[in-house]
């Protein structure tokens, strides 16, 4: 067999084996953190990130799967299109795209160096697998951007043709604090602002095709304006809006693989903006927190929120707090819950009692176990403390949790 033949064949073996699922997960990470540092544009945007993340996934698979196989026409999959199309919608320019292709190339550059002198034995064979391996890249790499950057073209004509571009940059306006006249805001969104606000921003929680703007509007009970702007292909933020507008707007039932995070009310553009951002953090303990319900409101989880600053500090103060009853088990469970609801009601058994569903004497019970394995009483003090640690472990209910 000729060199060359060996060549191919290593190509073949190389990029087979980085197919398999945990090679594929190690690459795209390595993209992902790669193109985050190089392109300046997504340090602070989640859901373009989200988008980078999945066209990464998918276009790793569709071009080791083409460099294995024996066709040359490249087609990139779905997902580098709406990544195309996210750049755009956000008012991007092109090179902010041409900066993330230019940088993964980079990363699959030296990749294909590290993998190829790693798995071959024979030096005289490493150059003409990483040539080989290159070239097949770099082509599909070039052909997917010609193909990508008329999708993003062809988006940025369709937002500038209608009000679209202007809605989303007047939002994000508002969101930054750099548009703080009410009359401008109403009139650029077509959206009262001088009236209170509840945000919200819905997701799709994996893969799926979701249309999230419909699913959340079907969500919503009628007689409130609600607006809507896409923040990816993933994701809408949303305004409820109305002088009646309650935190009780929002459904605990909505449709399957969707996930709403709810901010708490406001008044005028302040109001609408600091909705918002609270909405923003009740996804991120949403995504963070095990077993989170569908709708996450922050007001029940601002505490797990803030704590969750600093994880090696919190981790302890937890610990430290709940040692005797931070156990997994459903009995430590159930006293965690019984001493957060005895406090809550100002240590009246009764009222712990109607919460929770049981009789008083079942409370009195849990509190004097509770105040023995704790070794010390409850509502002296510390309560403050003790208080902050039932509510952030209620969110996080696995005790190794560092958020």
């Amino acid at each position: 067999m000729t060199a060359p033949d060996d060549a191919d064949r290593w190509v073949h073996v190389l990029v087979t084996e980085t197919l398999a699922d945990d090679a594929v997960a190690a690459v795209v990470a390595r993209f992902d953190d790669a193109i985050a540092a190089d392109v300046a544009a997504l340090t602070a945007d989640r859901e373009l990130r989200r988008d980078l993340h999945a066209s990464n996934l998918a276009q790793a698979r569709a071009l080791l799967g083409w460099i294995a196989g024996d066709s040359d026409e490249v087609v990139p999959p779905p997902a580098a299109y709406e990544l195309a199309r996210t750049v755009a919608r956000r008012g991007l320019p092109l090179k902010v795209l041409m900066q993330i292709y230019r940088a993964g190339q980079t990363v699959l550059v030296r990749h294909v160096a590290e993998v190829a002198a790693d798995r071959v034995q024979d030096p005289i064979l490493v150059p003409g697998i990483q040539i080989r391996l290159l070239e097949r890249a770099s082509r599909w790499i070039s052909v997917s951007l010609e193909v990508l950057t008329d999708t993003y073209a062809e988006q940025r004509e369709r937002d500038l043709r209608g009000d679209v571009a202007r809605r989303v940059e007047t939002v994000r306006a508002v969101v930054r604090g750099e548009l703080l006249d009410d009359g401008v805001a109403a009139t650029r969104l077509g959206h009262p602002t001088r009236t209170t606000h509840l945000a919200l921003v819905a997701w799709v929680d994996g893969p799926g095709t979701t249309d999230l703007d419909t699913a959340l509007r079907e969500a919503l009970p009628t007689g409130h304006r609600v607006l809507t702007v896409s923040a990816g292909s993933g994701a809408v933020w949303a305004w409820v809006s109305g002088d009646d507008v309650s935190a009780d707007v929002v459904p605990d039932g909505v449709p399957g693989g969707v996930r709403i995070a709810v901010g708490a009310i406001g008044t005028g553009l302040d109001g609408f903006r600091r909705s918002h951002l609270e909405a923003l953090r009740a996804r991120a303990v949403a995504e963070a927190a095990p077993g989170a319900a569908a709708v996450v409101r922050y007001a029940d989880v601002e505490i797990a929120y803030l704590l969750g600053g600093r994880p090696d500090a919190v981790g302890a103060f937890v610990d430290r707090e709940l040692r005797g009853i931070d156990g997994t088990d459903a009995a430590s469970d159930r006293l965690r819950r019984t001493v957060a609801a005895y406090l809550r009601h100002d240590r009246s058994l009764d009222a712990a009692a109607r919460s929770l569903g049981v009789h008083r004497n079942t409370v009195r019970y849990r509190i004097r176990r509770a105040e023995e394995d704790l070794g010390r009483p409850i509502g002296g003090p510390g309560r403050l403390e003790l208080e902050l640690a039932l509510a952030y472990r209620r969110v996080f209910s696995d005790p190794d949790h560092r958020s």
